[in-house]
């Protein structure tokens, strides 16, 4: 019966897929597109060597054992997950991928070169600090040393350094990436992205390079014009995907020893697991553990108390002594059934974790239905150079939301990958307000330039200051030509 239906899963995968990529709307820039990789991956294709190569590691792991009853519900909320989003997602953003390359978008985008090396002079010095300290720690083998773990809940949580701190390095896949774009990709403009896949790699942290990768991957297309990705892109993705599985096996032990830093064998897995068994691409059994604890165990559900998780999350837990630890008002704990450390709950698993087949539904169908808003209002807008690279860095920020399925997860990330580009942003609106106010104060001083704000039917301070000086000169020019001079 279990292969019955994964084979119907396959079946109603591939129809979604073949339907999206025949409409208009289908492109790697498309959120439900991350979407179809991801459920592709964890949901379609890795059940069948699940099944085939018989996979026990996370089960060993969690001390537990799904049931038939179970893993059928797995796959089959998974499915309606996948339905839920796309139904909403496709509805809401159906429409084709524009690129808006006219010449007042370049000259735009030149102009902010100049304001975005301030964000990297403002933002960088604190975010390689950041970079430079998980380094250090790495390099002790004390990553954990200023980190608990709450035993009921499992969080990890830092007990005496900073956490604002701690993910200030994430700043640099914005900095990184934007400065590749700007900079057109030249050689020079993609040797910080380098450092930086180089340094955090050594750190034993994978997420924030690959992140990083993407973006720029994404910016070239758009550069590019191109809706799909191309070789170059396709093989750097690779490239980046190989370096994953390097440094989750040997914790960035690889990079260090390159550089001449000491590495401890006891740190690299010795544990030989099957193909694709580890806990990167293990979201089936992690919604198996949900299933098999909710509600048959717990005979309640969470209610999607992670939401109020975004409000307590930024404040520091030096002012919040008693900060619960993951969400508020939490009915019941996953450990109190088993193990489950590292686990990650997905979109379709975290709605059974809030509301059963319900909750999947609901958590689903809001994620589509705003994604979906957010891609139509992108590529319906102006398409400013702050718009793409806001766009373009949110997107990698899916690929961990989806594998996690709590909002909180855009949040953390959030912060960090998007405070470069509101501080553009600032920076941008400051430099409009000076020259409203240089334009203004040139209108006001020169008669003739405000009579010629008058007859243009357009008010002195939307005249820029070039093109008041030509509306001068041409007047002058009619005066001379009208007296004969």
């Amino acid at each position: 019966m279990y292969l019955v239906i994964l084979f119907a899963s396959l079946l109603v995968f591939t129809s979604v897929t073949l339907t999206f990529v025949n409409s208009r709307a289908f492109s790697i820039f498309h959120p439900f597109t991350i979407y179809l990789l991801f459920h592709g991956l964890v949901f379609v294709v890795r059940p069948f060597l699940s099944y085939w190569l018989e996979y026990d590691a996370i089960y060993r792991a969690f001390r537990f054992t799904p049931s038939e009853s179970d893993k059928l519900t797995v796959i089959v909320a998974a499915t309606l997950g996948l339905l839920t989003f796309g139904f909403f997602c496709f509805r809401h953003g159906n429409v084709a991928m524009r690129f808006r390359h006219d010449a007042p978008v370049q000259i735009e985008r030149d102009r902010s070169v100049r304001k975005f090396l301030v964000v990297i002079l403002l933002c960088g010095p604190i975010a390689i600090w950041s970079l430079l300290s998980l380094y250090g720690a790495a390099s002790n083998f004390d990553t954990l040393a200023n980190m608990g773990r709450d035993k009921a809940t499992g969080v990890i949580y830092n007990t005496k350094g900073n956490g604002y701190f701690a993910e200030a390095q994430l700043m640099l896949v914005p900095l990184t990436a934007v400065f590749a774009w700007l900079l057109r990709f030249r050689l020079v403009a993609l040797l910080p992205l380098g450092a930086f896949v180089v340094g955090r790699a050594a750190t034993g942290g994978r997420g924030p390079f690959v992140a990083a990768l993407l973006a720029t991957g994404l910016l070239y297309m758009y550069d590019q014009r191109r809706r799909f990705p191309t070789l170059s892109v396709t093989l750097a993705l690779a490239a980046g995907a190989l370096a994953f599985t390097t440094v989750g096996n040997d914790r960035g032990q690889g990079v260090r020893g390159f550089f001449g830093e000491q590495t401890d064998s006891r740190l690299v897995s010795t544990y030989e697991l099957k193909f694709m068994e580890g806990m990167d691409f293990a979201n089936m059994e992690f919604f198996e553990y949900l299933v098999y604890v909710i509600p048959q165990r717990s005979h309640t559900y969470g209610y999607f108390n992670d939401v109020l998780q975004v409000f307590t999350e930024p404040v520091p837990r030096v002012l919040w002594k008693n900060k619960p630890f993951g969400a508020p008002f939490e009915r019941f704990s996953l450990f109190d059934y088993g193990y489950p450390t590292g686990a990650t709950r997905s979109l379709p698993g975290n709605g059974w974790y809030a509301l059963g087949w319900l909750g999947v539904v609901i958590n689903c169908g809001v994620w589509g239905y705003v994604l979906g808003l957010i891609y139509r209002r992108f590529v319906e807008s102006d398409q400013s150079t702050v718009k793409v690279a806001a766009y373009l860095i949110f997107l990698p920020i899916l690929v961990v939301a989806y594998r996690d399925g709590s909002p909180v997860t855009v949040f953390r990330q959030g912060i960090f990958f998007m405070f470069p580009i509101l501080l553009w942003i600032y920076l941008g609106q400051k430099s409009a307000l000076r020259r409203t106010v240089t334009s203004r104060s040139r209108s006001r001083a020169s008669p003739t330039a405000g009579r010629a704000s008058v007859e243009g039917k357009s008010g002195p301070m939307d005249l820029p200051a070039a093109v008041v000086r030509r509306r001068n000169r041409l007047e002058a020019q009619r005066r001379a030509a009208g007296t004969g001079t």
